[in-house]
């Protein structure tokens, strides 16, 4: 699928994929070899049906008794080598830019399509510089705590800023940015 048309099924760019399967041999993640054919042959220029990435999530999270860290630091690594070896530099100069890329979506709209109540949103939804704050809302499918690794390593490859944290306490659809 190649158009800029809504596909009536929830697809995700295949440099999303390219980039999740290079996470997991950067950092040595090993889920099985089901996640290892499924992550073969990967075509960055293509979309893949949403539920091949959650399928390949899911291997992940049963291959780990304690898979929230592994799940940051697959986020964190997925944006690193989006900014590094991807479209990310030409995009986003400072870590903030990172945030504001997020605003109306665009940030998730560039990687997944489909019907909005399926694909759900990415917003910024406050921004603050001088207190390093900012509140994205997001209702999309994918793992929250993979989010929070894509925000960190989002907003810190530019190399500008020299601490992020994200918070995903009590609303499971508001993440919590702390930047300097």
């Amino acid at each position: 699928m190649s158009d800029e048309s809504e596909p009536s099924e929830p697809v995700v760019h295949g440099a999303l994929m390219a980039g999740f399967a290079q996470a997991c041999v950067n950092l040595n993640i090993v889920a099985g070899r089901r996640a290892t054919a499924l992550l073969a042959d990967i075509d960055m220029g293509r979309w893949f049906p949403l539920a091949k990435w959650m399928e390949i999530e899911r291997m992940v999270g049963e291959s780990y008794a304690n898979v929230e860290p592994i799940r940051l630091k697959l986020g964190i690594e997925m944006m690193t080598l989006w900014y590094h070896h991807g479209p990310g530099k030409a995009l986003i100069h400072r870590g903030a830019d990172f945030l504001h890329f997020q605003t109306g979506s665009h940030g998730i709209a560039s990687v997944i399509r489909g019907p909005r109540e399926v694909v759900g949103s990415f917003d910024l939804a406050e921004f603050d510089s001088g207190r390093g704050h900012a509140v994205i809302r997001s209702s999309t499918p994918f793992d929250k705590t993979i989010e929070c690794g894509v925000l960190i390593g989002g907003v810190m490859a530019p190399g500008d800023l020299y601490y992020v944290d994200v918070t995903n306490d009590g609303d499971p659809n508001r993440l919590v940015v702390e930047f300097h």
